[in-house]
């Protein structure tokens, strides 16, 4: 229980240049449906990344004009991956694209590619349905958040040549044209409850994480083959050494820690599943450390991992890990144009109360509960707040941070009419569950689940409560601008508030959660999302 104080005072790099270059000539393919083509583009950036390139990446930005163009030289190299960025006037980012395979750029040359470009859409999936979100649009039009409908309980949706979008079900996968959004052919069965999805690099296939071991599956044929037999948890696909194509299977994935003072300890295995051959017969391999995810290089024999336990961003080689981060809680990431993406959380610092109520640090023992016999939680102070990362993947540079401001919910109280009497808790915790980058690297998109408290409010001499208790959860989707360290769209998709016990006589007894402002509200009503996707997007 809180105290109540009748009167309180308060203290308050460049690179060098080069010699030999080549050039591009894009053909642009956008959809007929205008709900789905990019508007209003008035410039395109190309984005080429690459080991060959010093600096991972580099760009050439040229002003549109039809379908066609001829972009700015770029250096010449193998193994590029190009993506394209279209921008309106006033810089907003309206359109992506993705050329389906890594090109060779060859000097004195054009190289002729033809792209399927969309808006840079982004998908939520709540185990029942499919959300969308379009970020060219503002927030507050009735277009901004949508719903795929023909679909069964989608868990996953991973895209792939960005005219694809791959959503598995419990157990099976179906195909949405990105030019349409609407399902295609048939589905395709799965031998096993499905709990991830990523695809092969450069082709129509992609690896199915499972109940029973690593599926990979052929989108054009309809062919499905296994390896392996345990249950995996996550699955990515990257190349080896010697170029074969390898799905990476995460076994006993260990969540990271939501509240302050919970415990994080665990054992996770790691399977590797050659994509051209499966073996039915491959075994898991232990690892020294407990895992919350995993993402490979699309283009280089480089496998990272999030360690929840010891707040790292780790490679792992031959079944070793080297450090390349220090992340308070590392939960989830992702690996595109040549650098690592990852979110963790700071913990929040919860405050307990000794005998004689005075404000102390709780022991590790301590519990967030409205009905709790023990010592419990009074409030926390400051809260959790999310915490994002970009890390030069070769090492040549320090992550650029966003620590993300801590996040805070409104409860009012329902005995006022006005809805003026309130509550401001603070995040007890927060749990970044998937992340998602868009192409050139500027957006990536998460979900999250967060956890406030506070215990109830009252007089230690007479017993009279005048507030409850308050325990709520609730989910975000967020869209994160990297360039500004910045939140660009956020939408709570949820918030459940439970009210503790309170005796007869409490002042304020009943309360709800204050509505999300304008635009960050769901267009649909309350849901969970458990897995985030996007057109182009890596996670």
């Amino acid at each position: 229980m809180r105290i109540w104080v009748p009167a309180l005072a308060f203290v308050i790099a460049t690179a060098a240049a080069c010699t030999q270059s080549g050039s591009l000539d894009l053909q642009l393919s956008l959809p007929d449906n205008a709900d789905l083509a990019p508007t209003g583009m008035t410039s395109i950036t190309v984005v080429a990344s690459s080991p060959d390139f010093g600096a991972g990446t580099e760009s050439a930005t040229t002003i549109l004009s039809g379908r066609t163009f001829t972009s700015n030289p770029l250096p010449i190299a193998k193994n590029v991956q190009i993506d394209v960025l279209f921008h309106d006037v006033s810089n907003r980012l309206v359109g992506v694209g993705q050329a389906p395979n890594l090109i060779d750029i060859v000097g004195d040359k054009t190289t002729t590619l033809t792209i399927p470009v969309r808006r840079p859409f982004v998908y939520a999936s709540s185990g029942t349905k499919l959300y969308t979100f379009d970020p060219t649009l503002d927030p507050r039009s009735m277009k901004f958040q949508g719903q795929l409908t023909g679909l069964t309980a989608p868990q996953v949706a991973i895209s792939v040549g960005g005219d694809r979008l791959v959503v598995a079900s419990t157990n099976q996968l179906q195909i949405v044209e990105t030019a349409t959004h609407t399902v295609m052919g048939n589905p395709i069965a799965i031998p096993g409850m499905i709990k991830d999805a990523a695809p092969v690099p450069g082709s129509h296939r992609v690896a199915v994480a499972h109940s029973a071991g690593i599926s990979i599956v052929d989108l054009d044929t309809g062919m499905v083959t296994t390896g392996g037999s345990a249950s995996v948890d996550k699955v990515t696909v990257g190349p080896t050494l010697d170029n074969r194509m390898v799905a990476y299977g995460l076994v006993g994935r260990v969540a990271a820690p939501a509240g302050p003072v919970d415990p994080c300890s665990g054992a996770s295995m790691l399977l590797t599943v050659d994509v051209d051959q499966p073996d039915p017969a491959a075994v898991p391999a232990a690892l020294n450390q407990a895992v919350s995810a995993i993402a490979a290089a699309p283009d280089q024999a480089m496998l990272f991992a999030t360690l929840p336990c010891t707040g790292k961003v780790s490679r792992i080689d031959n079944l070793k890990f080297t450090d390349v981060a220090t992340l308070p809680r590392a939960a989830t990431l992702a690996v595109a144009n040549q650098r690592v993406w990852a979110a963790g959380s700071k913990a929040s610092i919860p405050v307990c109360y000794d005998t004689n109520n005075n404000p102390v640090t709780c022991p590790t023992s301590a519990l967030a509960s409205c009905t709790a016999t023990g010592t419990s939680i009074v409030y926390v102070t400051p809260g959790a707040n999310l915490i994002v990362q970009s890390i030069p993947i070769d090492g040549s540079s320090a992550p650029t941070e966003v620590d993300v401001p801590e996040p805070r919910e409104t409860m009012y109280s329902m005995q006022d009419d006005a809805h003026q009497h309130a509550q401001v808790l603070r995040a007890l915790g927060m749990q970044p569950l998937d992340l998602v980058t868009l192409p050139g690297g500027q957006y990536v998109s998460l979900i999250t689940t967060n956890t406030f408290f506070i215990a109830s409010l009252g007089n230690p001499n007479t017993g009279q409560i005048y507030l409850p208790c308050l325990s709520a959860q609730t989910s975000d989707w967020l869209l994160l601008d990297m360039a500004s360290s910045s939140i660009a769209n956020r939408v709570r998709t949820q918030c459940n508030l439970m009210v503790g016990p309170h005796p007869a006589g409490t002042l304020f007894p009943d309360w709800s959660c204050e509505s999300a402002p304008a635009g960050q509200t769901p267009a649909f009503p309350d849901y969970i999302p458990i897995s985030v996707g996007a057109l182009f997007g890596a996670r």
